[in-house]
């Protein structure tokens, strides 16, 4: 028997609504999936489980809705991660990069497998292990695991085959963990951060906080951090962010203030005051 670390590619996922009848809310946020290139000991068999387990993945999300974007300049990602180690398994970095990519969720993927090849037969086990990481707040959505061994007429068959069915099994375990987020933050709100900055030190920010407070679909706000002429708050609100930009405008416009915003990433945006 003998280990072989494997690896899986990096893309960018966008999801798709669903039909009714396999999903019952849409989910329309983006997804990274990456992982650590492969190491250069891996061989030919490290890469054709590489492709087996992304196979694997790719084809369950797609047949759940999802589209895989642009797998060329993924691929050139996970290049860049090699070479400058932008990525590692800190939660934040995982969040940074993904943030990069105007994506709200990173997938973090580590899988390896054991192979035999002797006169017994030929067969590999494949194991995988994954979070999901909110890339506005770092912090862990999901951790999971899943594996799934095989046997073939060669150690690559065997591989292939286990690949394939250990992406395809976490993809759908993911994928459910996601689907119950998005019913849950349906009905309490998703957590938005809001940063607020202005030119006058002395600015009462936090009263853009009080008239959030009063939207029906604001279920919670706090103030997480002040002083300076900058306020940050963490908004807990029933619907897109776009809709949330909509109000957060409203709310200045009633305080007699004009905004802009000057950044966006994942669930978090920056305004000024002009």
């Amino acid at each position: 028997m003998k280990a072989v670390i494997l690896s899986v590619a990096l893309t960018a996922l966008v999801a798709l609504p669903c039909s009714a009848g396999s999903v019952k809310k849409a989910i329309n946020e983006r997804l990274l999936l990456i992982h650590a290139m492969p190491s250069p000991k891996g061989g030919e068999q490290e890469k054709a489980a590489q492709q087996s387990v992304y196979d694997g993945v790719v084809e369950h999300l797609t047949d759940k809705g999802y589209r895989v974007v642009d797998k060329a300049s993924a691929e050139q990602c996970s290049l860049q991660i090699a070479a400058t180690h932008d990525i590692d398994p800190l939660l934040n970095k995982a969040a940074s990069f993904g943030l990069k990519f105007f994506a709200e969720y990173t997938i973090f993927f580590r899988t390896a497998t054991i192979t035999k090849d002797n006169d017994g037969g030929k067969g590999a086990l494949v194991r995988v292990n994954a979070k999901v990481v909110d890339n506005t707040s770092s912090q862990v959505i999901t951790s999971k695991a899943g594996d799934a061994s095989s046997s073939g007429l060669t150690v690559d068959d065997a591989i292939d085959k286990a690949g394939r069915s250990a992406g395809k099994k976490l993809a759908a375990t993911l994928v459910g963990v996601m689907e119950k987020l998005y019913l849950d933050s349906g009905s309490a709100g998703r957590i938005y951060t809001i940063v607020i900055e202005s030119r006058e030190p002395d600015a009462d920010l936090p009263a853009l906080l009080s008239r959030l407070e009063l939207n029906t679909s604001v279920s919670v706000a706090k103030e997480t951090e002040s002083g300076g002429g900058k306020a940050t708050f963490e908004v807990a609100y029933k619907g897109r962010r776009d809709q949330l930009d909509r109000e957060i405008l409203k709310a200045a416009g009633e305080l007699g203030w004009r905004l802009q915003k000057v950044r966006a990433e994942g669930n978090r945006s920056t305004w000024i005051i002009k």
